[in-house]
């Protein structure tokens, strides 16, 4: 039994005539786990921004770096990295907040909402990153088709002339499928770091509901 557990116990049977205190406790002590929990969002997300900085150096390194931006197009290229280092930074930027919002001395009211701030936060943030590699990904797949020369010359060869649209389609189809197959192991791996998070985050909000009835 940990320590809240056995503050828990000990509020429940004790008599009523001192009802506040013990209260305030509990309160004081779902606000610093919640804390260290909404912490602990805000350092992941700070590595996750820093771990796709380093790949994004590593990749603009390589040799087919120039020829991915010319079938993509600077605007698009560059305009998608700004976009997206620009909503990276806002959910980071809102991590840090909630994580000063939750205080040890607010009323337990506050604390719950605050939780469920967090919370909702944190999904849009996961959804964001999801369709933002889905849309893109789709995108980049279809440009690197017609923009591709090695492809543009085997679509329009004497081979595949009668069957253009079909492998057009088939491609696209393909491409499709991988990128919903990798966002359902991002997701995976969303779950599995941050799910276990907002798990514990919803355990505090629960046993506040209980402090509040």
């Amino acid at each position: 039994m940990d320590q809240l557990d056995i503050l828990k116990s000990k509020w429940q049977s004790q008599q009523r005539d001192f009802p506040k205190y013990s209260q305030d406790q509990l309160t004081g002590l779902l606000a610093r786990r919640s804390s260290s929990i909404v912490k602990w969002i805000f350092y992941i997300g700070i590595g996750e921004f820093a771990l796709l900085t380093v790949l994004n150096l590593f990749l603009m390194d390589s040799e087919q770096h120039d020829k991915y931006i010319t079938m993509l197009g600077k605007p698009l290229y560059f305009g998608s990295y700004v976009f997206s280092y620009v909503i990276v930074i806002f959910f980071i930027y809102k991590f840090w907040r909630n994580y000063k919002n939750i205080s040890a001395d607010q009323p337990a009211r506050k604390l719950m909402k605050n939780i469920l701030k967090t919370r909702r936060t944190m999904k849009w943030y996961i959804w964001f990153n999801l369709s933002y590699v889905m849309i893109f990904g789709i995108i980049a797949a279809i440009l690197v088709l017609f923009n591709d020369p090695q492809l543009s010359d085997l679509i329009h060869s004497d081979k595949f002339l009668e069957h253009k649209f079909k492998f057009m389609a088939g491609y696209i189809a393909i491409m499709i499928a991988f990128f919903a197959v990798f966002c359902g192991l991002l997701y995976g791996i969303y779950s599995l770091i941050y799910g276990i998070l907002l798990r514990r985050l919803n355990k505090n909000y629960q046993e506040l509901k209980k402090i509040e009835v």
